[in-house]
C-alpha cells in the first residue's frame, strides 16, 4: 500500500499545480434560429473538454473557467443543424460569439452502432473511453492492452500464444474468457456461447490502428447489453469514413515483428460518396518462453454509400488466421528455479492451437424525419477453433479441442430525440435475434496426434432480446436515465458421445428481465454527481443448463454504485466511484477455460475506483488510478468457504503514467503499475503476493509536440526485470500447489508510425 499512498499524495500535489498554472477567460453568446427567434435549451459544448453550457430563454449562453488557447464550440438542438465555431479565449477576457442555427435532418452517420444516439454528458454510469489518438500513442499488438488505461482493470495474460487472455473488472475475473464480460467490435458479438468456454471472447481478429475507440462500461448498467455484461462490456468500434493512410511498424526482442496499416478513402460516385476503410496486420514472435511462437494475419475493410438524402446502407467485413504453439502453465517449483521458468511445463506437449475467423455486416441507416432513426443490422460469423492443452499436473496426455462455430444474427434499433415541454428526452428501444450453432470435439492427443474421440456434442443456442433506455434532459441538476432489457433463451444439446446412448437434449426455459436507474447531476461547474442501480444476469455455466429435470433459473446481480467527476480548466480531471454487486447462484470455473465449475452461491463484491488525469505544466501529463476490491462468498451450502475471498481477484491495482514532450518533439514516458495480493482457488488455500512492474519510452514526434504525424519510439518493458506472474491458479488442493503463466523478462521493442 506504500505506493497506493504515495500515488494518492501526488496526485494531490499535482492537483494544486493543476488549479494554479493556467490563466483562464470565458464564452458567451446568443443563439437564435434561421427565423431570428431566441432559442433556449440549446446544447453549447467545448470540444475537446468537459465544458458546456445550456441558453436560457433568451438564447443566451455563458461558459466560465476556460484556459486561454483555441477552441472548437458546438451548438445542438433538436431538429437543427449541429452547428461548430473555432475561437481563441484570452486569459481575464469574455469571448463573445453570435450562432445562427438552421433547421435539417438528422446526420445519418451519427448513428452506426447501438446507441450511439444517447449522450455522453448524461451517462449514469461508469464508462471509461479510450479514443483513436491514445490507442495510435500506446502502439498496440493486442488490442485487450487498451485495459491498461481503464481504472479497475488488470489483464491476466495467460502467454499462451492465440489463447484470449482474461481480465478482471469489477470483481469478476473471467471477463474475455469465462464469459463474465461482453465484448462486441461493431455490434458484432465475439462471445461464444459454447466451444472453448462459455462466453469466451477472442480479440485477436481486431486491428488495434483500426479502432476508433473503446468504450468499458463497468458492470451491466446498460441496457444496450445483456448476457456476459455482469463484470461489464468492452464495446470496440472500429474507423468510419475520413481521408487517412496510418502506418505503424514494430520490431523487438524474440524476434517480434508487428505490421499495421489503415486507410481511409472517400471515393466520388457521381453526386455520391463511397466512404471506404480498409486495414490490415501481420504479426509473428518466436515468444520470451520455450515453445510458444505466434503469427496472425488481420483484414478489416468496410464500404458505406448513401442511397437517398434520408438512407445509408454499409458493409463490414473482418478475417483472421492464427496460428501459434503454447508453453503451458507451469508449477510453483518450476516457477521460481531462475535457470527453468522459461521452460515448456513439464506436462506439456507441444501444446498450441490454430483459429480461422470470418464475419459479415450489413447496416441500414433510415432517417423518417428529425427526430427519429432507424437502424437495421444483420451479421454472420463462421469459425474454426482448435487447442491442444492440458490442465492436469501428471506427466504424459493431452486434449484437444476443436470446434466449428456459426453465428447469424439480426436487429433493429430505434433513436429519438424529442421535447416534453422544456426537457429533452433522447431514448433508444430495440430488437435482436440471435442464432449459434457449435459442433465441438474433444479428443485424447499426444503431441497433436488423435488417440481417441472423447466428446461429440452439437449446440444450437437462439435468444431473443428487446431493450429500451431513454435520458431526461429535465435540468442541470437532475438528468434520469431509465433503462430495461428482457432476454429469452431456448436451444438444445444433441449427444454424440462415444460408446454413449445418442441423447436430445433441450435448453431449460429461461429468461430474464434487467431493470436500469440511475441519474446524473451538475452540481456546479466541471463538477458532476451521478448514482444508478442495475441488473444483469447469467446463464447456468456448463451442460447442466440443458438438465430439463434440474429447475435452475439464471444467476442474477445487482450493481449499486455511486460517483463523482470533477474537471478543472482542461488541465484536471478527477473521478472516484463506489461500487457493491450482490449476485445469486454464482457459478465460477476453477481456472477459465478448464471447464471444472464450483457453486459459489452468493457473493458480494465492493470497491473503490479513483482515476486522475492533470497537465500542470505545458506538454507534462500525468495519470494515475487507484482501486480496491473486497470480495466474499456471503452463502453458500458449503459452509466452510463462506467469507472466503473470491479467486483471482487482485486486493488492489494502482497505475501511474508520467509524460513530458519538449518543443523539439522529443519526449519520454515513464509507467509504473502495482498489482496487490490475491487468493488462488475458491478455498483459499493459497495466495500470490502480486507484482509491481516498470515500463519506459523515448520518442520523437515528427511534429513537434504532435504526435498526429507520427512517432518514432524505443520501449523497454519490465525495466528492473521483475519475476512475476499476471495469471497463476489453484491445482485442486494443498497438495497440489499452483501453476502460474510465467511474464516476459526485460525486453525491448522499437517502432515508428506515420500519417501519411
Amino acid at each position: 500500500m506504500k505506493f497506493s499512498k504515495l500515488l494518492l499524495c501526488l496526485s494531490a500535489f499535482l492537483s494544486i499545480l493543476a488549479v494554479s498554472a493556467q490563466e483562464t477567460g470565458e464564452i458567451n453568446g446568443k443563439i437564435v434560429s434561421q427565423k431570428n427567434t431566441s432559442m433556449d435549451r440549446v446544447s453549447i459544448a467545448v470540444l475537446g473538454t468537459n465544458k458546456g453550457s445550456f441558453t436560457d430563454e433568451n438564447g443566451l449562453f455563458v461558459i466560465t473557467n476556460i484556459p486561454a488557447g483555441e477552441y472548437t464550440i458546438e451548438a445542438t438542438a433538436i431538429g437543427y443543424q449541429t452547428c461548430r465555431e473555432t475561437l481563441n479565449v484570452e486569459a481575464s477576457k469574455a469571448t463573445t460569439v453570435n450562432i445562427t442555427l438552421y433547421e435539417t435532418a438528422l446526420e445519418l452517420n451519427e448513428i452506426v452502432v447501438k446507441g450511439a444516439g444517447l449522450k455522453k454528458r448524461n451517462r449514469t454510469e461508469s464508462v471509461s473511453t479510450v479514443n483513436l489518438k491514445s490507442i495510435k500513442e500506446l502502439h498496440l499488438t493486442n488490442p485487450l492492452e487498451i485495459l491498461n488505461q481503464v481504472p479497475g482493470v488488470e489483464i491476466g495474460a495467460y502467454n499462451q500464444g492465440g489463447v484470449a487472455d482474461v481480465f478482471v473488472l469489477r470483481g469478476f475475473n473471467g471477463g474475455g474468457h469465462s464469459g463474465e464480460a461482453a465484448i462486441e467490435i461493431d455490434g458484432v458479438s465475439l462471445n461464444e456461447g459454447e466451444s472453448h468456454s462459455d462466453g469466451y471472447a477472442d480479440v485477436n481478429i481486431i486491428i488495434p490502428l483500426n479502432i476508433s475507440k473503446v468504450d468499458v462500461y463497468k458492470g451491466p448498467s446498460s441496457a444496450l447489453f445483456g448476457r456476459f455484461g455482469m463484470a461489464g462490456t468492452l464495446a470496440f468500434e472500429t474507423r468510419k469514413g475520413g481521408d487517412y493512410q496510418d502506418l505503424s511498424l514494430k520490431g523487438g526482442s524474440y524476434e517480434t515483428f508487428d505490421a499495421q496499416f489503415a486507410l481511409g478513402k472517400p471515393i466520388e460516385i457521381g453526386q455520391k460518396t463511397l466512404e471506404t476503410n480498409f486495414a490490415a496486420q501481420l504479426y509473428r514472435t518466436n515468444g520470451f518462453t520455450e515453445n510458444s511462437k505466434f503469427f496472425k494475419g488481420n483484414l478489416n475493410a468496410r464500404v458505406g454509400y448513401q442511397l437517398t438524402d434520408n438512407t445509408d446502407i454499409a458493409l463490414t467485413l473482418m478475417g483472421y488466421s492464427g496460428d501459434w504453439n503454447g508453453t503451458g502453465y507451469i508449477p510453483t517449483e518450476q516457477f521460481n528455479d531462475k535457470n527453468r521458468r522459461y521452460d515448456q511445463a513439464l506436462n506439456a506437449e507441444n501444446d498450441g492451437g490454430s483459429k480461422i475467423f470470418a464475419s459479415e455486416r450489413l447496416d441500414i441507416n433510415h432517417s423518417f424525419n428529425d427526430d427519429l432513426r432507424l437502424l437495421v443490422f444483420g451479421y454472420a460469423v463462421q469459425q474454426d477453433f482448435q487447442r491442444f492443452s492440458k490442465f492436469g499436473v501428471d506427466v504424459g496426455g493431452q486434449s484437444e479441442y476443436f470446434a466449428t462455430r456459426n453465428v447469424y444474427a439480426a436487429g433493429a434499433n430505434l433513436n429519438g430525440q424529442n421535447a416534453m415541454g422544456s426537457t429533452e428526452v433522447n431514448w433508444i428501444t430495440g430488437i435482436e435475434f440471435y442464432n449459434e450453432y457449435t459442433d465441438y470435439e474433444r479428443w485424447n492427443t499426444s503431441n497433436r496426434v488423435r488417440n481417441s474421440l472423447n466428446q461429440n456434442r452439437l449446440y444450437e443456442l437462439q435468444s431473443f432480446s428487446a431493450f429500451g433506455q431513454a435520458e431526461f434532459d429535465i435540468s442541470p441538476y437532475f438528468r434520469p436515465t431509465i433503462g430495461v432489457r428482457y432476454d429469452v433463451y431456448n436451444g438444445n444439446m444433441e449427444i454424440l458421445d462415444p460408446g454413449s446412448i445418442n441423447e436430445d437434449k433441450s435448453l431449460n426455459d429461461l429468461s430474464h428481465v434487467s431493470p436500469k436507474f440511475g441519474f446524473r447531476s451538475t452540481l456546479f461547474e466541471g463538477f458532476d454527481f451521478r448514482a444508478n442501480i442495475s441488473n444483469g444476469f447469467a446463464l447456468p455455466g456448463g451442460s447442466v443448463r440443458y438438465e430439463k429435470d434440474i429447475d435452475l433459473d439464471p444467476s442474477e446481480i445487482w450493481q449499486y454504485e455511486a460517483g463523482v467527476e470533477y474537471e478543472h480548466n482542461n488541465r484536471l480531471s478527477l473521478n472516484l466511484t463506489g461500487f457493491i454487486l450482490n449476485s445469486t447462484k454464482e457459478i465460477n470455473e476453477t481456472a477459465p477455460g478448464s471447464g471444472i465449475f464450483i457453486n459459489a452461491g452468493e457473493t458480494q463484491r465492493r470497491g473503490l475506483e479513483f482515476g486522475i488525469k492533470a497537465e500542470p505544466l505545458k506538454r507534462l501529463n500525468f495519470n494515475g488510478s487507484f482501486t480496491y476490491f473486497k470480495t466474499e462468498i456471503t452463502k453458500n451450502q458449503v459452509q466452510s468457504i463462506v467469507g472466503k475471498e473470491l479467486s483471482n481477484i487482485p486486493r488492489s491495482i494502482t497505475t501511474a503514467s508520467l509524460d513530458y514532450t519538449f518543443n523539439s518533439g522529443f519526449g519520454a514516458r515513464l509507467n509504473v503499475r502495482d498489482v496487490g495480493k490475491w487468493a488462488s482457488g475458491i478455498d483459499n488455500f493459497f495466495y500470490y503476493d502480486g507484482y509491481t512492474r516498470t515500463d519506459a519510452k523515448l520518442f520523437y514526434n515528427f511534429a513537434g509536440t504532435s504526435s498526429y504525424r507520427g512517432q518514432i519510439f524505443v520501449e523497454v518493458n519490465n525495466m528492473f526485470d521483475k519475476h512475476y506472474s499476471t495469471f497463476a491458479f489453484d491445482n485442486g488442493g494443498p497438495a497440489d500447489g499452483q501453476s502460474y503463466a510465467v511474464s516476459a523478462p526485460r525486453n525491448f521493442s522499437i517502432g515508428v508510425s506515420y500519417n501519411f
